[in-house]
């Protein structure tokens, strides 16, 4: 007598067997759909990292994903490139100030493999298709003209900081959460138009 026939009816179905995958980001696509997006590629370039045995590279690209994963669990999870850039850019801060440290202590076996590692890092920052610099000034130009017609009063009161502050809110509005902006870029535009309208 077969181990099937014993079973109770419900277990005896054949039905596929649903599989689970890890993976907490779907390949996301931009505006092209044949472009892959810089956050699409962290699984295959971990999976050539693996093959070639590419320590450094390796290392990088787990800690990304781990931090995707972890981000994924939160009310904000890094799904477009955008939210993928600020995760570059506070990995990369992060090395950075490891560097530091390290060479104040003359760690200098610390150094080399922290400097790998930034390399890396920059490497996947320069991947971005950043907007541009043209593009940013037009937004600028845009909003300086909407806030003076808008309310003269309010605009004219702000001061300095407080009126690049609210410039920079608002282009990152308009530009929108899945295109990065270089925020230094961004400020001296932004420094320059109001500088030209003073």
């Amino acid at each position: 007598m077969s181990l099937l026939r014993a079973l109770p009816r419900s277990f005896q179905t054949r039905q596929p067997l649903l599989l689970r995958t890890f993976l907490t980001t779907r390949p996301l696509l931009s505006e092209e759909a044949t472009t892959p997006t810089v956050l699409s590629t962290l699984q295959p370039d971990l999976k050539t990292a693996m093959r070639s045995k590419d320590k450094p590279r390796l290392s990088v690209l787990r800690a990304l994903l781990a931090e995707i994963t972890n981000a994924s669990k939160t009310a904000s999870p890094i799904s477009s490139d955008g939210a993928f850039h600020q995760l570059l850019v506070r990995q990369i801060k992060a090395s950075t100030s490891a560097l530091d440290e390290f060479s104040t202590a003359k760690r200098e076996d610390l150094v080399e493999k922290e400097r790998i590692q930034l390399g890396v890092l920059e490497e996947y920052r320069g991947r971005f298709n950043f907007v541009r610099e043209q593009e940013m000034e037009d937004i600028v130009r845009a909003l300086v003209s909407e806030e003076r017609e808008k309310d003269k009063g309010k605009w004219e009161n702000l001061v300095g900081k407080a009126r690049e502050g609210k410039l920079v809110g608002r282009s990152m509005a308009v530009v929108g959460k899945d295109r990065p902006v270089d925020m230094s870029v961004l400020k001296s535009v932004i420094e320059r138009v109001l500088t030209e309208n003073a």
